[in-house]
């Protein structure tokens, strides 16, 4: 593994979140381990999934680095790359605007953002309206505009109820690009409100916005799993705020 700052945060985060981050990487759409991972063969792997992932943040961080190097210059360089690089390659491929001077938190925050407010602006008006009460955002029966106007706020606002949007957000996406089989139902929120979502016309006319290249293994890999990054270390952000 590369010595990453900006991945050893993962050491403290919940097996939970871990274990969703870990099936994105390992399984494929017809959840079957894919052919090209290496971390189901690790010691560390047959040790400690799925309740002890935190002890084996450094395979998790060294995978997500081999992965990256796979949409990178991984066929050159036969190796994996910073988890920074990979965000940025990331957000390239998802049309995010940065400058390159950012650091890492604000250029996921950034990520998350678009992919939380393109998603907002494709809802229908139930929708939203559901997704707005769930969240107590807005007025009673307000008018469409009115609701993707709260819930863009929210999300520039930050906080709980972004990370909320967010980590749902993040499951549709890696929905699309790695199969149902492949996420964690790691929690009930807004669930009902994305309820519509649940199929593949819903998921395309929803991500429509991303212009992936969907025929890429590598980048249906890294996609789902930086924004899984991303949306993991706000929620840490967001826990050790409550705290304080």
């Amino acid at each position: 593994m590369k010595e990453d700052r900006d991945l050893q945060f993962l050491a403290s985060c919940p097996s939970s979140e871990l274990k969703t981050l870990v099936d994105m990487m390992t399984f494929d759409k017809s959840g079957n381990v894919r052919f090209s991972e290496q971390l189901t063969n690790t010691d560390a792997y047959l040790r400690y999934y799925p309740e002890r992932l935190p002890c084996m943040w450094q395979e998790i961080a060294n995978e997500l680095q081999r992965f990256g190097g796979n949409t990178i210059v991984n066929v050159i360089r036969r190796g994996g790359v910073c988890y920074r690089e990979i965000l940025k390659d990331v957000c390239r491929k998802m049309k995010v605007y940065f400058s390159g001077s950012e650091d890492t938190v604000e250029l996921e925050q950034r990520l998350l953002e678009k992919a939380c407010t393109e998603t907002v602006k494709n809802m229908s008006e139930s929708e939203l309206r559901e997704m707005a009460e769930q969240l107590g955002i807005g007025e009673k029966n307000p008018k469409k505009f009115a609701v993707v106007f709260a819930l863009q706020m929210a999300i520039r606002r930050g906080g709980a109820i972004f990370a909320r949007i967010a980590q749902h957000v993040v499951r549709m996406i890696a929905e699309v690009l790695l199969g149902r089989s492949a996420m964690m139902v790691g929690g009930n929120l807004l669930n009902k409100a994305f309820g519509v979502f649940c199929g593949p016309v819903g998921w395309a006319v929803t991500l429509g916005w991303a212009a992936c290249d969907l025929a890429s293994p590598a980048y249906r890999v890294t996609i789902p799993c930086v924004m899984q990054v991303a949306c993991m270390r706000l929620q840490q952000l967001e826990r050790r705020r409550i705290e304080r």
